[in-house]
């Protein structure tokens, strides 16, 4: 079996509603599937709202809503320690959400197959499988992508935006790290590396610019955004984004390029 197609060993945990303890009924709702090789974690929620009121008339609907989009947010907090919020989400949710114990599932592609998993195991319709011009998508590819050139441990994550901007300045960058200094080389400064989607992320792309911007006026720094891909023709939105990017001197890379990107860096850092 070529290496590409090799089955992975991911833990999958099934999110349940539980609205009364006591009588200890549940309903699967949702999937966490994590891939510890890879560094992903991935979540899918029902939004057939209609099976959830046949279970429990008096359900939270807008508290169910909201699960895909509040766990997508925890997952992209918590990207360097995926672990530690497995272990705390199957302590601390025990009221009308819980997260089950893990249970073995292979898989070839995690990510790829995220929506098949959750048929198999909950069976109704599925909030939207994470797109591929999805900001959470493109990072945890190029988190694979470091991880597999060994770089990963290198880099410092969530590169806090204060110390350059303004205290208080809740942004974080994805990725930073130094490459070596070579005598009459620019390349001994800050580089950051940025995922984000030029169809979605518009308004990211302007705190990007506003962030470098503020970097550049303490110490040189080079920015890298890692796109879904170049825009189209007609392509509004990304075309926008791109033009924000490259006026606040932001190399654009797509993210088929992850690998290469990675390489690279391992070059830079002299490993």
């Amino acid at each position: 079996m070529a290496e590409g197609t090799k089955l992975k060993e991911c833990s999958l945990f099934l999110v349940q509603y539980v609205p009364d303890p006591v009588k200890g009924e549940t309903l699967n709702i949702g999937i966490l599937l994590h891939s510890p090789k890879d560094e992903y974690l991935g979540c899918l929620f029902t939004r057939d709202l209609r099976r959830v009121k046949r279970f429990h008339p008096r359900a939270d609907l807008e508290l169910l809503r909201e699960l895909q989009s509040d766990f997508e947010q925890q997952i992209e907090e918590h990207g360097d320690k995926l672990g530690e919020y497995l272990a705390y989400v199957q302590k601390n949710f025990s009221n009308l959400v819980q997260v089950g114990a893990p249970r073995t599932c292979l898989v070839r592609d995690p990510q790829g197959e995220l929506a098949d998993v959750f048929a198999r195991y909950v069976g109704t319709q599925p909030a939207a499988a994470p797109a591929e011009d999805q900001r959470l998508y493109i990072k945890q590819r190029l988190t694979g992508a470091l991880k597999s050139a060994n770089v990963w441990e290198k880099l410092e994550k969530r590169v806090p935006a204060a110390p350059w901007t303004h205290p208080g300045d809740p942004f974080r960058l994805d990725y930073a790290y130094r490459p070596l200094f070579v005598e009459g080389k620019p390349n001994g400064h800050i580089r950051f590396l940025h995922a984000l989607s030029l169809q979605r992320d518009t308004k990211l792309a302007k705190v990007l610019v506003y962030t470098i911007e503020h970097v550049r006026r303490k110490e040189p720094a080079d920015l890298t955004a890692v796109v879904e891909g170049l825009p189209g023709r007609g392509d509004k939105a990304a075309g926008l984004s791109r033009r924000i990017l490259e006026e606040g001197g932001a190399l654009i890379r797509p993210l088929a390029e992850a690998e290469v990107i990675a390489r690279t860096l391992r070059s830079e850092l002299g490993l």
